[in-house]
């Protein structure tokens, strides 16, 4: 099984208390409700909205620290960040960070397939 890039699956799996029925059930969540979370990031990156891009960026950056997906902790917090102290992102942010999301899930979907908690 080839090893994770996005994500660390035993994060979410620990953060369960080792129940994998449960690691199951919130990579779903996330699954279910990702899409929703980086179209409002990227309505507010479109429409400039200050405020509401370091909202959604928060809000979404939670989600994905429980999934382990450090890189993408770190480019939302960067945004949030840059938008605190400049108010813009740059023109490529959200293509470069639509690529990453699709990168984690993927992972996760594989992760609810073939994690067992028995990675180290």
């Amino acid at each position: 099984m080839p090893a994770y890039r996005h994500i660390d699956p035993a994060v979410l799996f620990r953060a369960t208390g080792d129940d994998l029925e449960m690691f199951r059930a919130l990579s779903q969540t996330y699954l279910d409700t990702s899409p929703a979370m980086f179209a409002r990031v990227e309505q507010a990156v479109r429409g400039g909205a200050a405020q509401a891009i370091v909202h959604s960026c928060h809000t979404l950056r939670g989600t994905v620290a429980l999934l382990g997906a450090s890189a993408l902790v770190a480019r939302l917090a960067e945004l949030e960040q840059l938008v605190r102290h400049q108010g813009v992102a740059a023109s490529d942010w959200l293509a470069e960070t639509a690529a990453l999301i699709g990168e984690v899930e993927r992972e996760v979907r594989r992760s609810m397939l073939e994690y067992t908690g028995a990675q180290a």
